[in-house]
Order: structure tokens, then sequence, then C-alpha cells
């Protein structure tokens, strides 16, 4: 009985010793892609920063696209495509679940397998990305755009909104829901003191679209550096876990071994015992 269980064990360590070998592979492997990301997010904030001042000076009095309507507003949630980072794309879910249950939204569009999934089910019309992006960069959020533009204008939307993973520390990720059309909190600037080429609703069009590009590059860029440190942690905590069960597992272990070899002498002293006798 006790030589089938110290089998058995062993399995159990050998099986936790294979998680953890893949556990800290993802997390050094998380480890090695933040610093590129973080670097790109710092970068992106400001060329949002600016594009935001361009937008401000080419406005003039109209805060919203040219392609859009008025009936309800186009939802688009940043999540990520792999999984194994704790409960950071569950909370983007329930942030994203929350806005669709309060507002009118006529249309989702996803980034990332995990909001894919969860949003097939809401029986609302979906546009998917997936599989979309590991570093972002500008050409995939332009893609982006383009896409959502086109259905604004298929079915009449009154807005945009985006859903994405605002980072603000290695240890805190929060989700964040922002308008992005009408655009808010712009003010009138005295345009009438310039002359502009092109006039200056075309050039608000040009900067406007552009402005918006900077801004979805931004939320991809803020749910990727949190998605990998959200990783990083979970596959730590993983890794920890699974040492402190080896631990646990090779104490027992040697515990029934030990037993094994009191039993084994029990038996040959007792055996002794009765052949002197």
């Amino acid at each position: 009985m006790s030589k089938g269980k110290l089998r058995t064990i062993k399995k159990r360590i050998e099986s936790t010793n294979s998680t953890m070998q893949i556990t800290r592979a993802m997390e050094m492997v998380a480890r090695a892609k933040i610093n590129k990301v973080q670097k790109g997010l710092k970068f992106v904030r400001l060329y949002e920063k600016a594009m935001a001042r361009a937008l401000t000076r080419a406005y003039f009095g109209d805060t919203n696209h040219p392609k859009t309507g008025g009936q309800g507003d186009i939802l688009l949630v940043v999540s990520s495509d792999m999984g194994l980072a704790g409960a950071f794309n569950a909370e983007i879910m329930k942030a994203a679940e929350r806005e669709v249950e309060k507002s009118d939204i006529v249309h989702i569009v996803t980034v990332g397998i995990k909001a894919e999934s969860y949003f097939k089910k809401s029986g609302l019309p979906i546009t998917a990305f997936s599989h979309f992006y590991d570093t972002p960069d500008l050409d995939e959020a332009a893609i982006i755009v383009d896409d959502i533009v086109d259905v604004m204008e298929d079915k009449n939307a009154s807005g945009l909104k985006m859903v994405f993973s605002l980072f603000k520390n290695p240890l805190a990720q929060m989700p964040k829901i922002v308008r992005l059309l009408p655009v808010e909190d712009l003010e009138k600037p005295d345009n009438d003191l310039f002359d502009f080429e092109p006039e200056i609703e075309v050039l608000y069009k040009d900067v406007l679209n552009s402005w918006l590009v900077a801004k979805v590059l931004q939320g991809l860029y803020e749910t990727k550096v949190g998605e990998l440190f959200s990783r990083q942690t979970a596959m730590k905590n993983a890794t920890e876990n699974a040492k402190s069960m080896i631990e646990q597992l090779t104490l027992v272990r040697n515990k029934l071994r030990q037993s094994n070899i009191t039993q084994e002498i029990i038996e040959v002293v007792n055996g002794a015992e009765a052949l002197n006798g």
C-alpha cells in the first residue's frame, strides 16, 4: 500500500515540476517583452497628446466624425489573445458588459480572442480582430479605425466608446471606458485669425482620423503592458505555488519512505525473533 502511495506521490511531484518549468518560462517571456512594450507606451502617450493638441487647433465647432449619424454607440473592447493573466481579461469584460447594459450599443468591435469569445454570446453584431497584435503598431490601429468608421456609417451610429485596461503601475491595471466620438472637452480656438489650406472642415476630418488612430493605438499599448505585467505576476505566483506543493509532497514522500524502512526493520526483527524462539 505504501509503495503504491510512493509511486503516486512521485508522479505528482514530476507533474508539478513540469508545470513549474512552464510557468517559470512564461514568466520570463512576459518579463522579456515588458521593457520593449513599456517604452512604446511612453512614446504613444506623447504622440496622442500631440495629436490632441492638433485636434484642438483644427476644431471648428463640430466634434463628431462626418460618418456618424444618430443611433446608438459603437463599443470598441480591447482585450488579449492569451489567458493565464489572472483576472486581467475578466475585469475588462465586466466593465464592457456594464457599459452594454446601461448604454445604447448597436455594434461591438473586439480586439483579442478573449473579448471576441465573450461577446459572441451577447446577441449583438460584432467585428473581431484576433491574433492581431503582439506588439501594437500604427498600421494595426489604422486598420481598426477604418473598420470602425465603416461600421459607424453602416449602423448610422452616433458615437464611439472604447474599453481598455489603463496601465498605472506593475501592480495596478484598471479597466477604463472613454468616449472617443463625439470628441469631448474641446474648446473652439480663434481660428478666424488664420487662413487654412485645406479648409478647416477638411483639415479637422483628417486630424480627427489621425487622433482616433493615436487613441486606439494608446488603448492597445495600455492593455498590452497591463496584460504582460498581469501574466508575469500570475505565472510567478503559480511557480511559487508549484514550488510549495513540491516541498509538501517531498516531505510526505520522505515520511512514507521512513515509515517503509521502519516497517521493514520491524519485520526483520520479528522474523529473527521467530527463528530464535
